[in-house]
């Protein structure tokens, strides 16, 4: 068997985690998901996987391909592995988790998390802390060593109860990597924000209108990588580095810079047995940088999307989900209009199945 497919749990973001204390029992087995959430009132735990390495449905790989990126072992565990315990109740609720990423032998990465609830559960807070440490990095120089920490989407998250201002959502990403050799040392950090403002939320008809807008900031502190925080398999290679003897305004006079505002429409519906969620977007984005002695380089772009969740349920504690993200082309960290089919089209599916309370209450 040179592979095994599977699903997975809570990821290595604040936003994975940031609805675990609400989450009642259940197992969830998606495309990208595997685990289950077990507890009574007052305690639970969950154990899982997610697919955060971007090897959708292998946890196992040997000898298919997918390679170290920096050595040639062809044997790997691709998703994280995740585990936490919390605390509810009525005032407060308080749960801690632990992320675990395998990207090679030389390579692993941690990720605690803490997670907070407070005010009946509308003011929610989710803190993962990502530290990756290594030596070697198959390089067989025992002085090369790589380590990088970040806050990857740390997030809090505000439910107003107030229907014309009833939800603020704020990510913080930060991320400061350092590649040391025999000859060298060099660094990268980068630092995001994004905001969403809910407002207006009202039914029409029988469906709920609650549209919002989304700014997105992300700047390079130090060398061009923006954008990217996650230190996975494929990203901690692509990061830009300068060297530690030198500032950042020596190379730049305008450092990389992204910003993203996007007005998106949210609609759902819901039937004894039937829920949809759609969210229709369109977005503007600027991508700029500006070396030394070099001419600003600027682009823009207009970009769409349209995402959807359906969720079907023919009994009360069997769910079908069926998740289908179709956009345009400025995505993560990559520039606008670069390097990106004109549409991307993303989508998971899968159950959840909603266990009783081990203590008998829901």
């Amino acid at each position: 068997m040179t592979s095994v497919s599977a699903f997975g749990m809570y990821g290595v973001d604040g936003d994975d985690w940031i609805n675990f204390l609400v989450h009642g029992n259940q197992f969830r087995a998606r495309m990208d998901q595997l685990g289950f959430v077990l507890g009574n009132g007052t305690i639970k735990g969950t154990v899982g996987l997610r697919a955060d390495t971007g090897w959708i449905a292998n946890i196992l790989s040997i000898n298919n391909g997918h390679n170290s990126p920096l050595t040639s072992e062809t044997k790997s565990f691709n998703p994280t592995a995740s585990v936490g315990i919390g605390y509810t109740s009525d005032m407060i609720g308080i749960g801690v988790g632990y992320n675990f990423t395998y990207i090679d032998r030389f390579v692993q990465v941690h990720t605690p998390v803490v997670v907070l609830n407070a005010l009946n559960n509308n003011l929610r807070l989710a803190i993962p802390i990502q530290v990756a440490v290594a030596k070697d990095l198959g390089t067989g120089d025992d002085n090369t060593k790589f380590t990088s920490v970040g806050f990857n989407a740390l997030e809090l998250r505000y439910l107003t109860g107030i229907d014309a201002f009833n939800q603020i959502r704020v990510y913080f990403n930060y991320r400061n990597s350092t590649l040391e050799t025999s000859a060298d040392k060099s660094v990268s950090e980068s630092f995001g924000l994004q905001v969403r403002l809910y407002f207006a939320r009202t039914e029409i008809g029988n469906v709920t209108v609650n549209p919002y807008i989304r700014v997105d900031y992300d700047q390079a502190l130090k060398g061009s990588s923006r954008g990217s925080y996650l230190t996975v398999a494929n990203n901690y290679m692509n990061y830009d580095y300068i060297d530690s003897k030198n500032k950042q305004s020596d190379i730049y006079d305008v450092s990389p810079f992204r910003v993203f505002v996007k007005p998106v429409l949210s609609l759902a519906a819901s039937s004894d047995t039937v829920s949809l969620y759609f969210e229709p977007s369109l977005g503007y984005a600027v991508v700029s940088s500006k070396y030394k002695g070099a001419d600003q380089v600027t682009t823009h772009a207009l970009n769409w999307g349209a995402y959807a969740e359906l969720y079907v349920r023919p009994v009360q504690d069997l769910e079908w989900y069926f998740e289908m993200d179709v956009n345009g082309n400025v995505n993560g960290s990559k520039k606008a209009n670069l390097d990106l089919p004109p549409v991307l089209f993303e989508t998971t599916t899968g159950i959840t199945w909603y266990l009783p309370s081990l203590g008998g209450n829901q």
